[in-house]
């Protein structure tokens, strides 16, 4: 069974969308806390993560510039799950980093079917 971890501040977002994939199927690690899952997901078996951008006490992008110091970490796709747009600058010097991104408001079931299409890539 493949793992996501899905990290957002938002508990409510990360409570809904964790129902939602295990309800799919999946195996689904939740975090409120980047930092914690920075620490915790090295240790897991990780097919994606989906990640807020707008977070604290940590931003999405912290998060990915810590994610390149973990060999475990950067092997993991990530998918961008965020109401905060990337500026195109921000594309380019993160696009090794993303492997997709999807703006809020989304509805659970697409989001499932999104993250379907980046784990088939693997």
């Amino acid at each position: 069974m493949e793992t996501i971890a899905i990290v957002d501040d938002d508990p409510y977002i990360v409570e809904v969308f964790c129902l939602t994939f295990e309800r799919a199927g999946y195996s689904v690690l939740g975090f409120t806390d980047p930092v914690e899952a920075l620490e915790a997901i090295p240790t897991k078996r990780v097919s994606l993560l989906i990640l807020d951008l707008m977070m604290s006490p940590i931003t999405g992008l912290q998060f990915l510039d810590e994610r390149r110091k973990d060999r475990a970490l950067s092997e993991i796709p990530v998918l961008i799950l965020s109401a905060w747009d990337l500026s195109p600058e921000e594309r380019k010097e993160y696009a090794d980093d993303i492997a997709g991104i999807i703006r809020k408001p989304v509805m659970p079931r697409t989001l499932v079917e999104m993250a379907g299409v980046f784990l088939k890539k693997e």
